[in-house]
This record gives C-alpha cells, sequence and structure tokens, in this order.
C-alpha cells in the first residue's frame, strides 16, 4: 500500500511539475508574443505617408501621398511589403479597410476621386469620380455600415458612398455629395496657423449614427449627421485644436493628432456627443508629425509624416518615415 501511495504521489509531482514547465513555457511565449510587436515600424525610405488603416490579422495599410503606391504591413512583425503601384501619376491620403468586404477604400488627394482596392490582393476594384482633379483635396474616408464618407478639405462637402450590408458596392456606385451645413465653416479662426486645409480626418459611432470631422483650419471638431450633413461644433469649453489632422473615435474618446505639434489630443465627450473636456494630451519621443491614427487592441498606431522635412509640394527619397505605437490614454496619466 506504501509503494502505491508512494507511486501516485511520484505521478502527481510529475504531472505537477510537467504542468508548472507548460505554464512556464506558455508565458514566455506569451511574452515572446507581446514583444514581437515593435514600438516602431520602420516604412520605405522616401514614401511619404499620410495615412494609416488596420485591418484583420494584425495588418496595416499606408501609402504614398506623393506617389500613390500602397504598402500592407504586419502590426506583430513589423513586415511590410508593397500592395498596389499605380502605373501612373497618384496620390494616396487616408484609408479604411471594410472587415465585411475586404475592401480597402482610399482617398486620392487632389485626383478628385476614391479608389476600392481588394485588400489582400490589390487589384482596383472601382474608382469612384467625385469632382474635378486639382481643384479639390479628398483627404479622408470612414467607412459605416451604410457607407463610405470622404472628407473634401478645400469645400464645404462629404462624398457619400452607399454600400450594401455585405460592404459591397452596388452596380453601379453611387456618388452622393453631401453639403456640410450647420455650425462648418470655411473661414479660417484667426487663432489657429494655417495649413491651407478645412475637412480633414474623419470618424463614426460604431451603429453609423453620427460622424465626426476635423477641421483644421478651424482648430474645431463636429458631430455630422450622415443623411443631412448637419455639423453641429463639439462644445470643448472654449479649448481649440491646433494642426488637428487624423481623429479616431474610441467608445466616448476621441483622439485628435495634432500634426506640427506632435502630439495627441484626448478628448472626453459626454453622452450627448455635442459636448466634452480635452482631459490630456499624448507625447511621444518616436512622433515625427504624426498625420493620422488607428487602433488595434490597448494600443494606438500613427504615422509620421514628417512634413517639416518632407513637405508634401515635393518628393524627398532620402528622408526616413514610420509608424509609431504608444498606449490608449487612460485617466490620471
Amino acid at each position: 500500500m506504501k509503494t502505491f501511495v508512494l507511486f501516485i504521489a511520484m505521478l502527481l509531482f510529475v504531472s505537477c511539475e510537467n504542468q508548472i514547465i507548460d505554464d512556464g513555457l506558455q508565458e514566455i511565449e506569451k511574452s515572446a508574443v507581446m514583444q514581437s510587436f515593435p514600438d516602431i515600424i520602420q516604412l520605405p525610405t522616401g514614401l511619404q505617408p499620410e495615412g494609416i488603416a488596420t485591418g484583420p490579422n494584425h495588418s496595416f495599410y499606408v501609402a504614398s501621398l506623393t506617389m500613390g503606391q500602397i504598402y500592407k504591413g504586419n502590426l506583430q512583425t513589423g513586415e511590410v511589403e508593397i500592395l498596389t503601384y499605380p502605373p501612373g501619376p497618384d496620390q494616396t491620403g487616408g484609408m479604411a479597410v471594410d472587415k465585411r468586404s475586404g475592401y480597402l477604400f482610399a482617398a486620392k488627394g487632389m485626383l478628385g476621386t476614391g479608389c476600392v482596392y481588394n485588400s489582400k490582393t490589390g487589384e482596383l476594384l472601382n474608382t469612384l469620380v467625385f469632382t474635378t482633379p486639382f481643384t479639390t483635396l479628398i483627404n479622408d474616408v470612414v467607412i459605416t455600415n451604410e457607407a463610405a464618407y470622404f472628407t473634401n478639405s478645400l469645400a464645404p462637402v462629404l462624398y457619400k458612398v452607399p454600400l450594401m450590408k455585405n460592404g459591397q458596392l452596388p452596380e453601379p456606385a453611387q456618388v452622393i455629395s453631401l453639403p456640410l451645413t450647420g455650425d462648418f465653416s470655411m473661414e479660417p479662426h484667426p487663432m489657429i496657423p494655417q495649413l491651407g486645409a478645412f475637412a480633414n480626418g474623419i470618424d463614426a459611432t460604431p451603429n453609423g449614427k453620427y460622424l465626426f470631422l476635423g477641421n483644421t483650419a478651424r482648430g474645431e471638431i463636429y458631430r455630422v449627421h450622415p443623411a443631412s450633413g448637419e455639423a453641429t461644433v463639439i462644445d470643448l469649453g472654449g479649448a481649440l485644436l491646433p494642426f488637428a489632422d487624423g481623429i479616431l473615435l474610441d467608445d466616448q474618446t476621441l483622439y485628435v493628432v495634432q500634426n506640427m505639434i506632435n502630439q495627441v489630443a484626448v478628448i472626453h465627450l459626454n453622452d450627448d456627443l455635442i459636448s466634452g473636456e480635452v482631459v490630456g494630451t499624448i507625447t511621444n519621443t518616436n512622433f515625427g508629425v504624426p498625420t493620422a491614427v488607428d487602433e488595434f487592441g490597448n494600443y494606438l498606431y500613427a504615422v509620421n509624416a514628417h512634413f517639416d522635412v518632407a513637405p508634401p509640394t515635393g518628393m524627398y527619397p532620402g528622408v526616413e518615415f514610420e509608424v509609431v505605437k504608444f498606449p490608449k490614454f487612460e485617466e490620471g496619466e
């Protein structure tokens, strides 16, 4: 009997020891996976990116504002590869991925268009003509369950592209010009340094009930009705947001990238979504004029445009560009 009890005890010891080893290996593997998401992802030299979009399976997308090519990267490994290279002169600004269809929507800057790509293969699926080329700046895009919305930084209008329930584009695709009314203004604010852009970054509530739009020339953010285009300025208690660029809505927290001053403003929105408070700012020594931001888990990813040394009016093949990872804001920071 004693021998049997000893045998059972040895089995339990070996079992516990194996479990400890297994737990230890799992912790090591978990730690390795967590550490494999780099804080800085190096982009191709000379790319001159402006927008960033995250997608499924740790994927992200960046593109050239001056040449138009789009790259697909992996947030976990930091690897980046070419997705599509345009056959001629091109531009690509803000982007968004529709996980239902796998479509990648891209704003095409001064070309006055938006393009839809297969996010896996890079195949061009559709070109959406919004307005006359070189008279406008199609800057950013957001996708809701009902439509994709593109901003025009040089005119008080959004371009709405209705989508089917599965995210597919109808045949033929439809473009609706949605005038921005209400509080939206094309009058530069005298207290805001001017970059020549008005409507810029855009995001939406998860249910698509409201859009949120930044106005760079005014330093203001608006809640916009997606059907009427009526814009209501968000009351921040008199606070202005100079150099407002890309924006991201996360529950009732609104992140606003302020490009030339290398920071991200953090706004807590009240329940009405038309008032709130700037509760903090995020800075990072790795910022280099960030212009856009997207999220993955508890982290944000901003793309450095380096407009200070590589303004979009020219080409700078020797300048390096990056994607920067940083944690979401927490109260008390």
